[in-house]
């Protein structure tokens, strides 16, 4: 069977793959667990030695899901400062199942002048300067003349000043929504325009988890997730502070016109920042005693934000259940995997799959092939180094048989530890850059070789350079 090195000349002329999985070596069983996983939302564990391709694979899942439809906000609580409100705002979408939202308790119709003035103004039918009466299609208002779309100051020359800017105006808004006060209890107002001079206006009792669905939030509305934040969320797994997410000292606390207010200083935690997506825990097992928060977060798909430090202000405030729906992608080397809670094991095989992945694979052509599509994906993405000749490829491929050998004690086989060969690309490069060489030849992979050992196994210049019949000499390809 032919392969790649039957033609190739250097590694310029090999297309490299776009798709994210198609771009992870060696690990076949895996990639079709994960994308299965992902479909059924499972949480995975990864296992196996470093360098081989755990976070590419987590990576390559997150490609697999579809936008967020939440962005989850926080709202003042009057009656309890430090407890603010979660409300969550989701997009309208005919798909979403029906179960998952509050019914309106009320829908009714008014008229412009009916309005409460703020949205009103918002909504085109009112000057934000004189608060008079007209229809949203007029850009001016007949009885000032003022432009309804901008908040002009009272000041003259300042009005004066931004009139000759010109200003860019936004256009009258056809659905506001908003939090008010009816009697003692709190309410979702939606207002829709629904004709020249009709809004339908639909009213929702506030509840825990509220849902709105609608996109415009109101400018009290504090965004603890935005709908456009990347969903892919990595930790190390170092500090629960990182994980569960705290409040910020204040020296004034929460007290109204001196300190922040509560619902402003929140941080969310990792586990909420992946809503609706991917997070992924490096080395998992580092988290300790804190694996239990986790635990109870996968299991509820809540979890409550307070300050950690109890000297701080912070430590009075808490928010009760915020969503934290994520998929779990962990990961820990062989010798870890006994520091893992039993507890969270046990939950994510109960919900998802343990994968064990391979430090190894068999020396094929079809194997040869992809990895001379690492190489070029190597050079590819570093995008400082220049391209391999055929020759420069066989000496990797020579180091990688080698690997296989020396750390799994599999002859006829190539390493999977790719971080670790990866480096012994880009170091190959930067001798070719170093020399003003246009490509990298195979002295400068056998000079790598030796430079990318650790300083434990004596990657030192006085015993880098050899030539590629000495290299072959020690392991021959």
């Amino acid at each position: 069977m032919t392969t790649l090195l039957d033609s190739l000349q250097t590694t310029e002329q090999v297309i490299t793959p776009k798709n994210p999985f198609q771009r992870i070596i060696g690990q076949e069983h895996a990639v079709t667990i994960v994308q299965s996983a992902v479909k059924q939302r499972r949480h995975v564990l990864l296992c196996g030695v470093p360098g081989i391709g755990k976070s590419m694979l987590a990576k390559a899942a997150y490609s697999l899901l579809t936008p967020p439809i939440q962005e989850i906000l926080l709202k003042h609580n009057k009656a309890l400062p430090d407890r603010p409100s979660v409300v969550i705002s989701q997009i309208k979408d005919e798909q979403i199942p029906k179960g998952n939202i509050s019914a309106p308790s009320n829908v009714f119709y008014s008229t412009p002048d009916r309005l409460p003035i703020d949205i009103a103004i918002k909504m085109g039918y009112r000057c934000s300067k004189c608060s008079s009466l007209s229809t949203p299609s007029e850009p001016t208002c007949s009885n000032c003349d003022t432009d309804k779309r901008c908040d002009w100051s009272d000041s003259d020359s300042y009005h004066g000043l931004f009139r000759m800017l010109d200003v860019v105006r936004e256009p009258a808004l056809k659905t506001v929504t908003s939090l008010e006060e009816i009697g003692n209890e709190s309410y979702h107002m939606i207002y829709e325009r629904s004709g020249e001079n009709e809004i339908a206006v639909t009213r929702e009792r506030f509840g825990e988890n509220s849902i709105i669905l609608e996109p415009q939030i109101v400018d009290s509305d504090r965004v603890l997730v935005g709908r456009d934040a990347s969903r892919f969320i990595r930790v190390s797994g170092a500090s629960h502070v990182e994980l569960l997410g705290d409040v910020k000292h204040d020296p004034y606390g929460s007290a109204e016109t001196l300190g922040m207010a509560a619902y402003q200083r929140v941080i969310p935690g990792a586990i909420h920042e992946a809503h609706e997506g991917i997070l992924y825990i490096d080395e998992v097992s580092a988290l300790g005693p804190h694996q239990s928060h986790l635990l109870t977060a996968m299991q509820e798909r809540k979890y409550s934000i307070s300050g950690h430090n109890p000297l701080s202000s912070g430590a009075a405030v808490r928010v009760d259940d915020v969503p934290c729906e994520f998929i779990l992608f962990a990961s820990c080397n062989t010798e870890n995997i006994v520091g893992i809670l039993p507890a969270l094991r046990s939950r994510i095989r109960g919900y998802g799959y343990e994968i064990m992945l391979e430090s190894w694979i068999e020396k094929n052509p079809e194997n040869l092939d992809e990895f001379i599509r690492f190489i070029a994906q190597t050079v590819e993405e570093d995008g400082k180094v220049p391209h391999f000749t055929a020759e420069s490829v066989k000496e990797v491929l020579r180091v990688a048989e080698k690997i296989a050998f020396q750390f799994d004690g599999k002859r006829n086989a190539l390493t999977l530890r790719l971080r670790e060969l990866g480096g012994l690309v880009r170091i190959a490069g930067d001798l070719a850059v170093q020399e003003g060489a246009q490509l990298v030849q195979p002295n400068h992979v056998t000079n790598a070789e030796v430079l990318s050992r650790g300083i434990d196994m004596g990657n030192t210049y006085s015993i880098a350079y050899k030539s590629p019949e000495q290299a072959s000499r020690d392991y021959f390809f």
